[in-house]
């Protein structure tokens, strides 16, 4: 577990007991440990480490029902990019964890249950029940789901590390450079950071906290993602951020790319705090042409995000190695070649172009 665990700490199951109270001395579950079970547990982890809850600051306002939220717009988006109901995400299953790409029913699609039915209806209005007019208030409520999301997904993950923990407490002996949650444990505390200034910005209706850049493209593309990154380096290799100083919070660029009517958005937001951190970065991508946008979409989208939608059609026209470029990117490619000395240029054009599916 990294961190030494303390007789009188929390334990790191997540009981709430002491730790000399709780998983102290308990033997790990032989069934647990059964490689011949590890699907099943697998499963059974995933469906029991789902959180339920309102992210909403308002909490004296909460509806009672927490509801499975879309975080890409059902009606609005999802409808139009799918076929038959169906999209495909690079978000495995349960049954096939190692998966490239999924397919998932609209209904199901980017569905997470981070809000209660009364929040997400009257939060989301203006981007829900308007065209989208680039206000302040609209790439807020943009970039607010997007982090609500990712918020949710890392909040899932910590339970995730829980239960596992609580059917193998010998874990607690497990060194940092062995846990593979421990990137996850600090993720959660630099999220944490930013919903206090979201929060503050719901509560008082100040959607000026963020600093936004957004490019416009003239078609409807058959593809939409949110996603964010702790940006490391800028486009030109430039360190912006070291990641593996942990007295520092990890600072965000969130991203949203989404079609609507004949037009395709894609807009890139990050605190305005972080104004000095990102000032060349800023330049950098409005300095862009319209290709090298294109080409830096589409190799961010994977590197950033599973909450990624596209056109099963759209998808299958692909070639078996231009989804294995892409793939290469979901599974890691850039940062492993980063360990390597190796820089990826985002605004050279990969094998796959989204934009022409």
């Amino acid at each position: 577990m990294g961190k030494k665990v303390y007789p009188n700490d929390s334990c790191p199951c997540g009981s709430g007991k002491k730790y000399k109270n709780c998983c102290k001395g308990k033997l790990d579950d032989v069934n647990f440990n059964n490689p011949l079970k590890l699907m099943e547990n697998y499963k059974k982890i995933r469906k029991d480490s789902k959180i339920k809850q309102c992210l909403h600051p308002d909490k004296e306002n909460c509806s009672e029902k927490i509801i499975g939220a879309h975080s890409i717009q059902n009606n609005k988006i999802l409808k139009t990019i799918s076929s038959n109901g169906m999209v495909f995400m690079p978000c495995p299953k349960p049954d096939k964890p190692f998966a490239p790409m999924t397919s998932y029913g609209r209904k199901e699609a980017t569905v997470f249950t981070g809000f209660c039915g009364y929040h997400d209806k009257t939060l989301f209005q203006p981007i829900e029940d308007r065209d989208f007019q680039k206000t302040e208030e609209q790439i807020f409520l943009f970039t607010y789901r997007s982090f609500a999301l990712e918020y949710h997904k890392k909040q899932e993950l910590q339970k995730m590390e829980q239960i596992i923990f609580s059917n193998k407490p010998s874990l607690v002996n497990m060194s940092d450079e062995e846990d593979p949650f421990s990137g996850n444990k600090l993720a959660i505390k630099d999220f944490a950071e930013d919903k206090k200034i979201f929060d503050k910005a719901i509560l008082e209706s100040d959607y000026s906290v963020l600093t936004s850049i957004i490019w416009e493209f003239d078609k409807a593309v058959k593809f939409a993602c949110t996603g964010f990154e702790a940006l490391q380096y800028d486009l030109k290799n430039i360190k912006v951020q070291d990641l593996l100083d942990f007295s520092k919070r990890a600072q965000h660029v969130y991203v949203c790319v989404f079609p609507e009517k004949e037009k395709t958005y894609c807009i890139f937001s990050w605190f305005k705090k972080n104004d000095k951190m990102f000032s060349t970065y800023f330049e950098q991508l409005n300095s862009l042409e319209e290709q090298q946008k294109r080409n830096f979409i589409n190799n961010l989208l994977p590197m950033i995000s599973e909450n990624l939608v596209v056109n099963p059609e759209a998808w299958d026209k692909l070639t078996q190695s231009q989804k294995d470029e892409f793939g290469s990117y979901i599974w890691g490619m850039e940062t492993i070649a980063q360990t390597m000395g190796v820089k990826v240029d985002r605004t050279k054009a990969p094998s796959y172009d989204l934009f022409e599916l």
